[in-house]
């Protein structure tokens, strides 16, 4: 038997079920996620003068979803509340309030439990800010 037939019929197969185990392992590890309800909770007057937020999930340095939530015409913008599937647990918002006239950005860091709801305070702009 050659040195080409032993990898062939012994360290091949070897090789193509460590690739399969490789992939499996990665497929299952995709399910494992921290599964939360992020909600904002506005100070102040923001509450009534806020026209929309935009919402950017960060984690590790990359933007790994977003959310965005507009009030209609006349009306308040209501609870800004949404379901978020992350794949680690500590990351930060990039939070963007359009207050009308103005934008107001916030950057927030959390630590999500899975299962929980995590209220993240958005405080008002300080004058001269």
């Amino acid at each position: 038997m050659s040195r080409y037939d032993l990898i062939r019929k012994r360290l091949a197969p070897i090789a193509f079920f460590l690739a399969i185990g490789l992939l499996v392992r990665d497929s299952c590890q995709k399910e494992q996620r921290t599964h939360t309800t992020i909600e904002l909770a506005f100070d102040g007057a923001q509450a009534a003068s806020a026209r929309a937020v935009d919402v950017a999930v960060v984690i590790k340095n990359e933007t790994f979803s977003t959310f965005h939530r507009a009030a209609l015409p006349g009306a308040m913008l209501g609870p800004v509340r949404f379901a978020a599937s992350l794949p680690a647990d500590d990351g930060e918002l990039r939070i963007d309030v359009d207050l009308g006239d103005h934008h107001q950005e916030v950057t927030r860091r959390f630590h999500a439990v899975d299962g929980s709801s995590m209220i993240v305070h958005v405080p008002a702009e300080q004058p001269g800010k």
